[in-house]
């Protein structure tokens, strides 16, 4: 190997690192009063008004196929199909449940945690009081999903 073909496999190996090193860091989460957004890898941005349901579920459903998205190890962020959901977003990492499973009202299902799951059933929490607000009334579209299985 000449001096030319180290240099490159190197930077290579620097490319490949710093991408994963992207990929594995954390999503932010911001919420206001009008809309939540995921901010990082795969951005998105959901109107409370928008909202149709929202369920802090324990477990995910059975991952399908990564349609387009970072899908290591127990990272799991983008675009994929999920048994019995079909397509929708992820930004989960599968060690630190519950998730938050969100529903527009066109059908986008939308599915999100954090590092730390007491900030995640906060995060649900604060969405809900803020989807309750958006409708005007006391109505509770927060459920908890009791099924394990």
């Amino acid at each position: 190997m000449n001096i030319e073909s180290i240099v490159g496999l190197g930077l290579v190996a620097v490319g490949i690192a710093i991408a994963l090193w992207g990929a594995s860091r954390p999503n932010r989460i911001e919420l206001n009063g009008e809309s939540l957004t995921i901010k990082g890898n795969y951005s998105h941005t959901i109107a409370i008004c928008d909202i149709e349901s929202v369920v802090l579920a324990d477990k995910l459903p059975e991952i399908v196929l990564r349609t387009n998205g970072i899908g290591f190890r127990h990272i799991k962020v983008g675009h994929f199909r999920l048994k019995g959901t079909g397509k929708c977003r992820l930004y989960v990492n599968l060690r630190y449940p519950p998730y938050v499973h969100i529903v527009t009202v066109t059908g986008e299902h939308v599915f999100f945690n954090t590092p730390d799951p007491d900030y995640t059933r906060e995060l649900y929490n604060t969405l809900i009081s803020s989807r309750n607000q958006c409708l005007g009334d006391s109505k509770n579209i927060g459920n908890r999903d009791t099924n394990k299985g």
